[in-house]
Protein backbone atom coordinates (compact mmCIF):
# COMPACT_ATOMS: atom_id res chain seq x y z
CA UNK A 1 0.00 0.00 0.00
CA UNK A 2 0.86 3.97 -0.26
CA UNK A 3 0.55 6.48 1.99
CA UNK A 4 -0.20 9.94 -0.27
CA UNK A 5 -0.68 13.00 1.34
CA UNK A 6 -3.49 15.02 -1.00
CA UNK A 7 -2.21 18.26 0.32
CA UNK A 8 1.26 17.76 -0.16
CA UNK A 9 2.77 17.90 3.48
CA UNK A 10 4.91 14.70 2.02
CA UNK A 11 5.70 12.70 -1.02
CA UNK A 12 4.17 9.12 -0.91
CA UNK A 13 5.36 6.54 0.78
CA UNK A 14 4.69 2.82 0.18
CA UNK A 15 4.38 0.10 3.02
CA UNK A 16 5.06 -3.52 1.59
CA UNK A 17 6.07 -5.36 4.88
CA UNK A 18 7.21 -3.57 8.20
CA UNK A 19 5.58 -0.25 9.76
CA UNK A 20 5.94 3.50 9.36
CA UNK A 21 5.30 5.62 11.72
CA UNK A 22 4.21 9.42 11.34
CA UNK A 23 4.78 12.28 13.52
CA UNK A 24 7.03 15.76 14.44
CA UNK A 25 9.85 14.04 15.68
CA UNK A 26 12.30 12.47 14.07
CA UNK A 27 13.60 9.07 15.83
CA UNK A 28 11.64 7.34 17.94
CA UNK A 29 9.15 5.14 15.73
CA UNK A 30 8.69 8.48 13.77
CA UNK A 31 10.32 8.14 9.84
CA UNK A 32 7.36 10.74 8.35
CA UNK A 33 8.51 13.90 9.62
CA UNK A 34 5.43 16.42 9.51
CA UNK A 35 5.30 19.62 11.29
CA UNK A 36 1.89 20.17 13.68
CA UNK A 37 1.84 16.40 14.70
CA UNK A 38 2.02 14.41 17.94
CA UNK A 39 6.08 13.31 18.49
CA UNK A 40 4.77 10.37 17.40
CA UNK A 41 1.05 10.68 15.67
CA UNK A 42 0.12 7.54 14.33
CA UNK A 43 1.96 4.34 12.58
CA UNK A 44 0.67 2.47 9.60
CA UNK A 45 1.43 -0.99 9.38
CA UNK A 46 1.23 -3.65 6.86
CA UNK A 47 2.35 -7.09 6.94
CA UNK A 48 0.61 -10.65 6.13
CA UNK A 49 -2.01 -10.56 7.62
CA UNK A 50 -3.41 -6.81 6.33
CA UNK A 51 -3.01 -3.39 7.21
CA UNK A 52 -3.71 -1.72 10.38
CA UNK A 53 -2.98 2.08 11.74
CA UNK A 54 -2.25 2.40 15.77
CA UNK A 55 -3.16 5.33 17.12
CA UNK A 56 -0.92 6.50 20.05
CA UNK A 57 -3.02 7.67 23.41
CA UNK A 58 -4.07 11.37 23.19
CA UNK A 59 -3.46 11.31 19.68
CA UNK A 60 -5.97 13.10 17.47
CA UNK A 61 -7.15 10.69 14.19
CA UNK A 62 -10.17 9.89 11.99
CA UNK A 63 -10.66 7.48 9.94
CA UNK A 64 -13.43 7.96 7.12
CA UNK A 65 -14.69 10.78 9.21
CA UNK A 66 -15.26 8.63 12.37
CA UNK A 67 -12.15 8.74 15.39
CA UNK A 68 -9.74 6.10 16.33
CA UNK A 69 -8.36 5.61 19.75
CA UNK A 70 -6.41 2.81 19.71
CA UNK A 71 -6.35 1.07 16.64
CA UNK A 72 -7.93 0.27 13.28
CA UNK A 73 -8.07 -1.89 10.44
CA UNK A 74 -7.64 -0.36 7.32
CA UNK A 75 -8.85 -0.66 3.18
CA UNK A 76 -7.32 0.48 0.19
CA UNK A 77 -9.23 3.77 -0.39
CA UNK A 78 -9.56 4.85 3.59
CA UNK A 79 -8.97 8.58 4.04
CA UNK A 80 -7.23 9.38 7.60
CA UNK A 81 -6.54 12.42 9.22
CA UNK A 82 -3.82 13.05 11.65
CA UNK A 83 -5.24 16.63 12.97
CA UNK A 84 -4.95 18.62 10.02
CA UNK A 85 -2.96 16.12 7.56
CA UNK A 86 -4.65 14.17 5.54
CA UNK A 87 -3.28 11.05 4.73
CA UNK A 88 -5.38 8.33 1.85
CA UNK A 89 -4.42 4.72 1.32
CA UNK A 90 -3.56 3.77 -2.03
CA UNK A 91 -3.43 0.55 -3.91
CA UNK A 92 0.23 -0.14 -4.99
CA UNK A 93 -1.07 -0.19 -9.04
CA UNK A 94 -4.05 1.75 -10.04
CA UNK A 95 -6.84 -0.75 -11.29
CA UNK A 96 -7.76 -1.87 -14.61
CA UNK A 97 -9.39 0.34 -16.72
CA UNK A 98 -12.86 -0.80 -17.66
CA UNK A 99 -12.82 -2.15 -21.78
CA UNK A 100 -14.93 -0.06 -24.20
CA UNK A 101 -18.65 -0.61 -23.32
CA UNK A 102 -19.81 -3.94 -25.52
CA UNK A 103 -23.73 -3.82 -25.67
CA UNK A 104 -23.62 -6.91 -27.33
CA UNK A 105 -21.46 -8.65 -24.80
CA UNK A 106 -24.11 -6.99 -21.86
CA UNK A 107 -26.93 -8.70 -23.32
CA UNK A 108 -25.10 -12.16 -23.68
CA UNK A 109 -24.10 -12.02 -20.09
CA UNK A 110 -28.02 -11.15 -19.11
CA UNK A 111 -29.09 -13.99 -21.35
CA UNK A 112 -27.54 -16.47 -19.30
CA UNK A 113 -28.50 -15.77 -15.63
CA UNK A 114 -25.55 -18.22 -14.63
CA UNK A 115 -22.96 -15.83 -15.45
CA UNK A 116 -24.20 -13.38 -13.53
CA UNK A 117 -21.93 -13.05 -10.08
CA UNK A 118 -23.92 -12.67 -6.68
CA UNK A 119 -22.41 -8.92 -5.79
CA UNK A 120 -23.42 -5.95 -3.43
CA UNK A 121 -22.11 -2.02 -2.30
CA UNK A 122 -22.21 -1.68 1.04
CA UNK A 123 -22.32 1.70 2.53
CA UNK A 124 -19.40 2.35 4.56
CA UNK A 125 -20.01 6.52 5.27
CA UNK A 126 -22.92 8.71 5.39
CA UNK A 127 -26.19 7.97 4.99
CA UNK A 128 -25.42 4.56 3.39
CA UNK A 129 -23.61 3.17 6.40
CA UNK A 130 -24.27 -0.61 6.59
CA UNK A 131 -26.69 -0.80 3.66
CA UNK A 132 -26.38 -2.76 0.83
CA UNK A 133 -27.84 -2.99 -2.60
CA UNK A 134 -27.58 -5.74 -4.77
CA UNK A 135 -25.97 -5.63 -8.12
CA UNK A 136 -27.94 -8.00 -9.95
CA UNK A 137 -28.87 -5.27 -12.16
CA UNK A 138 -27.48 -2.22 -13.59
CA UNK A 139 -27.26 0.60 -10.83
CA UNK A 140 -26.76 4.51 -11.10
CA UNK A 141 -24.63 6.49 -8.32
CA UNK A 142 -25.58 10.29 -7.65
CA UNK A 143 -27.72 12.87 -6.31
CA UNK A 144 -30.71 13.15 -8.69
CA UNK A 145 -33.88 11.61 -7.73
CA UNK A 146 -34.22 8.25 -10.59
CA UNK A 147 -30.40 7.25 -8.99
CA UNK A 148 -30.50 3.93 -7.48
CA UNK A 149 -28.14 5.13 -5.03
CA UNK A 150 -28.87 8.54 -4.29
CA UNK A 151 -26.81 10.78 -2.27
CA UNK A 152 -25.74 14.10 -1.60
CA UNK A 153 -22.88 16.66 -2.13
CA UNK A 154 -21.57 19.59 -3.95
CA UNK A 155 -19.47 17.74 -6.24
CA UNK A 156 -21.72 15.14 -7.48
CA UNK A 157 -24.09 14.99 -10.48
CA UNK A 158 -27.06 13.88 -10.73
CA UNK A 159 -26.36 10.65 -12.39
CA UNK A 160 -22.78 10.28 -11.18
CA UNK A 161 -21.33 6.89 -11.55
CA UNK A 162 -22.98 3.36 -12.76
CA UNK A 163 -22.26 -0.18 -11.48
CA UNK A 164 -22.93 -2.88 -13.80
CA UNK A 165 -22.22 -6.32 -15.44
CA UNK A 166 -20.29 -6.24 -18.80
CA UNK A 167 -18.53 -9.21 -20.43
CA UNK A 168 -18.74 -11.07 -17.16
CA UNK A 169 -17.19 -8.09 -15.57
CA UNK A 170 -18.18 -5.97 -12.68
CA UNK A 171 -17.43 -2.51 -14.07
CA UNK A 172 -17.56 1.45 -12.55
CA UNK A 173 -17.93 3.79 -14.50
CA UNK A 174 -18.11 8.08 -14.29
CA UNK A 175 -21.34 8.65 -16.55
CA UNK A 176 -21.10 12.67 -16.51
CA UNK A 177 -18.15 13.90 -18.61
CA UNK A 178 -17.10 16.22 -15.27
CA UNK A 179 -18.04 13.12 -12.65
CA UNK A 180 -14.64 11.43 -10.88
CA UNK A 181 -14.66 8.70 -8.56
CA UNK A 182 -11.75 6.91 -6.83
CA UNK A 183 -11.16 3.32 -6.69
CA UNK A 184 -8.88 1.49 -3.74
CA UNK A 185 -7.89 5.31 -3.85
CA UNK A 186 -6.68 6.18 -7.06
CA UNK A 187 -8.80 8.77 -8.97
CA UNK A 188 -10.20 7.07 -12.28
CA UNK A 189 -12.76 7.26 -15.08
CA UNK A 190 -14.13 3.56 -14.96
CA UNK A 191 -12.60 0.19 -13.44
CA UNK A 192 -12.48 -3.05 -13.21
CA UNK A 193 -14.02 -4.18 -9.83
CA UNK A 194 -12.61 -6.86 -7.08
CA UNK A 195 -14.17 -8.07 -4.08
CA UNK A 196 -13.07 -6.20 -1.17
CA UNK A 197 -12.61 -2.89 -3.55
CA UNK A 198 -13.52 0.81 -2.27
CA UNK A 199 -15.36 2.91 -4.56
CA UNK A 200 -15.31 7.05 -3.36
CA UNK A 201 -17.70 9.12 -5.09
CA UNK A 202 -17.62 12.54 -3.05
CA UNK A 203 -17.80 11.94 0.63
CA UNK A 204 -19.45 8.70 -0.10
CA UNK A 205 -17.64 5.36 0.39
CA UNK A 206 -18.95 2.27 -0.55
CA UNK A 207 -17.22 -1.30 -0.62
CA UNK A 208 -17.57 -4.30 -3.11
CA UNK A 209 -19.09 -7.45 -1.25
CA UNK A 210 -19.13 -10.75 -3.48
CA UNK A 211 -18.28 -14.26 -3.57
CA UNK A 212 -18.54 -14.36 -7.08
CA UNK A 213 -15.87 -11.81 -7.74
CA UNK A 214 -12.62 -12.80 -7.75
CA UNK A 215 -10.29 -10.33 -5.16
CA UNK A 216 -7.55 -8.88 -6.26
CA UNK A 217 -4.22 -11.20 -5.90
CA UNK A 218 -2.34 -8.99 -3.16
CA UNK A 219 -5.18 -8.47 -1.33
CA UNK A 220 -6.00 -10.55 2.17
CA UNK A 221 -9.31 -11.47 3.35
CA UNK A 222 -8.78 -11.30 7.17
CA UNK A 223 -6.26 -8.43 8.82
CA UNK A 224 -5.95 -9.65 11.81
CA UNK A 225 -3.06 -7.58 13.90
CA UNK A 226 -2.43 -8.64 17.28
CA UNK A 227 -3.81 -6.98 20.51
CA UNK A 228 -4.71 -8.39 23.77
CA UNK A 229 -7.34 -5.68 24.16
CA UNK A 230 -8.74 -5.66 20.68
CA UNK A 231 -11.62 -7.77 20.75
CA UNK A 232 -11.48 -8.13 16.74
CA UNK A 233 -7.77 -9.44 17.46
CA UNK A 234 -8.98 -13.58 17.55
CA UNK A 235 -6.07 -15.85 17.06
CA UNK A 236 -6.73 -17.83 14.17
CA UNK A 237 -5.54 -21.18 16.42
CA UNK A 238 -8.89 -20.13 18.07
CA UNK A 239 -10.76 -20.90 15.01
CA UNK A 240 -12.30 -24.27 14.09
CA UNK A 241 -10.54 -25.74 11.28
CA UNK A 242 -13.49 -27.86 10.00
CA UNK A 243 -16.98 -28.87 10.83
CA UNK A 244 -18.37 -31.76 12.87
CA UNK A 245 -19.95 -33.46 9.61
CA UNK A 246 -16.44 -32.79 7.54
CA UNK A 247 -14.74 -34.23 10.56
CA UNK A 248 -17.41 -37.40 10.35
CA UNK A 249 -17.04 -37.53 6.57
CA UNK A 250 -13.42 -37.83 6.88
CA UNK A 251 -13.64 -41.21 9.34
CA UNK A 252 -15.96 -43.18 10.25
CA UNK A 253 -17.61 -43.57 13.75
CA UNK A 254 -15.74 -45.86 16.52
CA UNK A 255 -19.25 -47.42 18.38
CA UNK A 256 -16.75 -50.29 20.03
CA UNK A 257 -16.87 -48.13 23.58
CA UNK A 258 -20.60 -47.96 23.06
CA UNK A 259 -21.52 -51.31 23.20
CA UNK A 260 -19.18 -52.49 25.95
CA UNK A 261 -21.04 -50.15 27.67
CA UNK A 262 -24.42 -51.59 26.67
CA UNK A 263 -22.96 -54.72 27.58
CA UNK A 264 -21.49 -53.92 31.36
CA UNK A 265 -25.28 -52.27 31.94
CA UNK A 266 -27.22 -55.45 31.09
CA UNK A 267 -24.55 -57.67 32.96
CA UNK A 268 -25.19 -55.49 36.01
CA UNK A 269 -29.25 -55.38 35.72
CA UNK A 270 -29.14 -59.52 35.75
CA UNK A 271 -26.91 -59.68 38.33
CA UNK A 272 -29.43 -57.39 40.65
CA UNK A 273 -31.94 -59.64 39.44
CA UNK A 274 -30.93 -62.52 40.81
CA UNK A 275 -29.97 -60.81 43.82
CA UNK A 276 -33.27 -60.02 44.95
CA UNK A 277 -34.68 -63.29 43.31
CA UNK A 278 -32.67 -65.72 44.93
CA UNK A 279 -31.49 -63.97 47.77
CA UNK A 280 -32.91 -66.04 51.01
CA UNK A 281 -35.65 -64.40 52.97
CA UNK A 282 -35.61 -63.93 56.23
Amino acid sequence: MRLTFPNGEHAAVTIEQGQVGVGSASGGGTSVVIEGLGPLHAVFASGRRGRWLTVPQGAMVVLNARPVKRIAYLRLGDLICLAAVQIRIESSEPPAAAPPVDPSARRRVAEDSSNMPKAALRGLSGPWFGRCIALSMPRSIGRGAGSDVRIDGPSLQERHASVDLDGGQLIVRTVSAVGTIRVNGHAVRSAVLSAGDQIEVGEHRFAVESPGVASTANRVSTPVPTHSDDPRSTSAAAMPTSTPNEDERRAPRDLSGVYLLIAAAAALAAALTAFFVYAPKG
